[in-house]
């Protein structure tokens, strides 16, 4: 009973939404130089939407333009942003709506709802947020997402790819999984994805010592220790009904802590899917939860190394030539049953290792001169066109002043 009541309150609530965007639309004109941008839902200003945002502000030719962002915290978004030119949204409110039923043009990295479709004279940049590793969209074939099943997928990303006006990519690599993914071919829509490189990535190549002074001082941390960046992926099959997705790292952070904590301090940044945060009290000083940072990009460049599993942030994180370090504690099970994988983990640029004794050995004799070749050839198909200038690239071939 209970059950078919949250489905009746849910399908009550997809019907409000779908009337506030049909009456946005019935009550708003397109404005041929309003933008909206929305990063992870509404969660956080970064990725490939705050690149494009940058590279807009800074160039004289869009001073004319009206930015709205989306939030689904109205006063961390106006923090996050900082210009009282710039409008802010809440997610899903009629505001939010009246924004996409007006804006010439939409720049998101995630699927939008099904009903959520550009009017006629609209422009949809769907950016995406990474590389990707696992298989995405019409690509997965096994059972292991503990939310949506295999059979349901292909429904949403043909549906997302019908109102795609352009995506974005880093690579020939990336161009040829989005493609596929989306099935763009099917759709006649192959030519839309620009090889721009990733917007997200510019401030990677435009940092100081001074940046990084500045964001260590923000998060409270040392300035005598080096800095170690744990960002697992959530594993689709790590599920409660009640919590959401959850963190299962298998990291004994006391052992790390043993090991590494005269000479490091350890950030664990977990996937913005995960609804549980970790309990690490009794590791102060150590290890600091930096799951809520908005921008990812700032944890990159503070860190002197990464530890990862099967998230893509390694593909970003590999800009910067430092060290990375791959713990696959469970790669059978979730290469077999959860998500298969686009290539062969041997391409990686870095150490893999199964256990967390692995890890620490790796760490502590890591040897920079033996994965440099890797690491070169690994850029060389993934990154290559990545710069200071993506997101001036992005603009140049999208937006019309």
């Amino acid at each position: 009973m209970m059950k078919q009541i949250k489905n009746l309150l849910r399908w009550l609530m997809l019907v409000y939404k779908r009337l506030l965007y049909w009456v946005a639309k019935k009550t708003t004109k397109i404005k041929p130089q309003q933008i909206v941008f929305e990063s992870f839902q509404g969660r956080s200003f970064s990725c490939n939407p705050k690149g494009i945002y940058e590279a807009m502000i800074a160039d004289d030719r869009y001073s004319g333009f009206q930015y709205v962002w989306v939030f689904r915290d109205l006063k961390k978004g106006e923090k996050a942003i900082g210009r009282s030119d710039v409008s802010i949204v809440r997610f899903e409110s009629f505001s939010y709506y009246k924004a996409f039923a007006g804006a010439k043009y939409w720049v998101l990295n995630s699927n939008t709802r099904s009903f959520l479709k550009p009017r006629k004279g609209q422009i949809y940049v769907q950016t995406w947020h990474g590389t990707p590793l696992k298989k995405i969209g019409c690509d997965v074939v096994k059972e292991g997402n503990a939310v949506t099943k295999v059979s349901e997928i292909p429904k949403i990303y043909h549906r997302e790819a019908e109102k795609i006006s352009y995506m974005i990519s880093p690579s020939a690599y990336c161009t040829e999984k989005l493609i596929s993914a989306f099935r763009l071919k099917e759709h006649h829509k192959e030519k839309i994805v620009l090889e721009t490189g990733y917007p997200r990535n510019d401030s990677l190549f435009q940092y100081t010592e001074e940046t990084i002074k500045n964001i260590k001082q923000k998060l409270g941390l040392p300035s005598d220790k080096k800095i170690m960046l744990y960002a697992p992926t959530f594993r689709d099959n790590r599920h409660s009904t009640v919590g959401g997705f959850f963190v299962d790292t298998k990291m004994d952070f006391g052992k790390m802590r043993e090991q590494f904590g005269g000479q490091y301090v350890l950030l664990f940044r977990a996937h913005y899917f995960i609804a549980q945060q970790m309990h690490l009290e009794q590791y102060q000083g150590f290890v600091k939860d930096v799951s809520t940072v908005g921008d990812v990009n700032e944890l990159y460049l503070i860190s002197d190394l990464l530890i990862t599993d099967y998230s893509s942030v390694f593909f970003d994180y590999a800009n910067l030539k430092r060290p990375m370090f791959f713990y696959l504690y469970d790669y059978e099970e979730y290469r077999d049953t959860v998500r298969d994988l686009y290539f062969d983990m041997k391409e990686l640029p870095g150490p893999i290792a199964a256990s967390q004794e692995q890890l620490m050995e790796e760490i502590r004799t890591y040897d920079k001169s033996l994965w440099e070749k890797r690491y070169q050839a690994f850029h060389d198909r993934y990154n290559y066109l990545d710069d200071k200038d993506s997101g001036k690239r992005v603009v140049e071939q999208i937006i019309k002043g």
